[in-house]
């Protein structure tokens, strides 16, 4: 992937819609802890859009060519941060067991931080398909238990899928570190 360096490439499309997910977080925060039915309601719809976000942004950047520095590091740093805040939330409401939550963030933290690390010393290992199919259960799952107060029998279906995403969080940790520690050895 080229990335452009020039200085009105920050302000590009795709990292506006990254902006527009961090700034989403809080409301989606906030509309959770009303506990009021229509409100969780309203939080799902706004985290589905916060998600389509995050699927647009890299999609767009890659097809209009409008790739940049902040972008790389800006669109996983909103991606992390919503789904750890409302994980968090969910969590605190016990929507989710405590312990999922503290792993699935934790992963997110490791990962993230072997990933800067070693891109300092030109080292990058792109997510793979298990990496991106936990984000994908993890939205999922999220909406779902968002989506439950409204209707409950969508809790057991969200909560299976986020122990989906546990999993292939904890195997696709295991296999990035097992590619990160393979390359360097090279």
């Amino acid at each position: 992937m080229k990335v452009k360096d020039e200085k009105a490439s920050i302000w590009t499309l795709p990292n506006r819609l990254s902006l527009i997910r961090i700034l989403s977080i809080p409301i989606i925060i906030v509309l959770i802890a009303s506990q009021e039915k229509n409100l969780l309601f309203a939080s799902g719809l706004l985290f589905i859009l916060a998600g389509i976000t995050d699927g647009l942004d890299g999609f767009m950047a890659r097809r209009m060519k409008l790739t940049s520095k902040l972008g790389v590091y800006l669109d996983p740093i909103a991606d992390k941060l919503l789904v750890s805040s409302v994980l968090i939330t969910l969590s605190y409401y016990r929507m989710v067991p405590l312990w999922v939550t503290i792993l699935l963030v934790a992963r997110e933290f490791i990962i993230n931080g072997l990933r800067s690390f070693y891109a300092i010393e030109g080292i990058i290992i792109y997510p793979s398909f298990a990496g991106k199919l936990k984000t994908a259960l993890q939205l999922i799952g999220i909406v779902f238990l968002l989506f439950s107060e409204y209707s409950k029998f969508l809790y057991t279906p969200g909560i299976v899928i986020i122990y989906g995403a546990l999993f292939f969080s904890i195997y696709s940790a295991i296999r990035y570190v097992h590619a990160l520690f393979k390359t360097v050895k090279e």
